[in-house]
């Protein structure tokens, strides 16, 4: 039997009065039944007692059923109403991280502003044609991150180059391939007014596995806020 003509996973993702009462609902009847088993299992261990004790009365001997049903519906209540409380104040709490305020820039183009991590989220277009993650800081693109990212991409082919080169230059995880080619897949315009660049990579043979020490590697670039190299680095694990 179907008691709900929604999506029942759906709805427990929004955090609402009818997102609560179905909450609750699962937690009363989940407690109901496991009261009701404690409650029997009780009732078991009173009548071995009392007939251990050779009729003499267990502790339980004055409650009534009526009593026992008042108790288990009480305790189930609460202890709903507390996983309810509890499930949606975390619901809420996922629901501020996770929304986001869409707008549209001139240069940057669509990007996505979220309140929560006081950061917004684009996808402008490289010179390669080809896509890339960039975020910043702010409820939008700041005249100095704009200023910064034209000129990024105004000097794109020599600073990629420059930072290519640091990251293949030294001993690096990937040394063993016959050929690694790196491509930017994430930039942030950092706080302190400089750029960092993180590179997704290929190799020849394709198939080809990093050092068993640094099964992950993930380069990245770090650029002054007048786009000089600052230092290069290949993270471990990076998720």
């Amino acid at each position: 039997m179907k008691f709900f003509k929604y999506d029942t996973s759906t709805e427990l993702a929004r955090p609402c009065l009818r997102s609560w009462l179905v909450i609750f609902i699962c937690g009363f009847l989940t407690a109901c039944i496991i009261t009701l088993a404690l409650g029997l299992l009780t009732w078991v261990v009173a009548l071995a007692f009392t007939l251990l004790k050779g009729g003499v009365p267990s502790p339980f001997q004055h409650l009534t059923m009526h009593a026992a049903v008042i108790i288990i519906l009480k305790a189930a209540a609460v202890f709903g109403a507390l996983v309810a409380t509890v499930l949606m104040l975390e619901l809420l709490r996922r629901s501020r991280q996770e929304a986001h305020v869409k707008g549209t820039h001139p240069v940057i183009g669509d990007y996505a502003h979220r309140p929560f991590y006081k950061t917004w989220h684009a996808e402008p277009i490289l010179p390669t044609s080809r896509p890339v993650r960039l975020s910043g800081y702010g409820s939008g693109p700041s005249e100095v991150q704009t200023a910064l990212w034209q000129q990024f991409i105004a000097q794109y082919d020599g600073l990629i180059a420059t930072a290519t080169h640091s990251l293949l230059s030294a001993a690096h995880p990937l040394q063993g391939a016959e050929q690694v080619k790196l491509a930017p897949s994430g930039i942030t315009l950092a706080l302190d007014g400089g750029l960092h660049v993180g590179f997704e990579y290929s190799t020849v043979p394709e198939d080809f596995v990093p050092a068993e020490s640094e099964p992950h590697p993930y380069p990245t670039a770090s650029f002054t806020k007048t786009l000089e190299l600052k230092s290069t680095e290949w993270l471990n694990d990076y998720a």
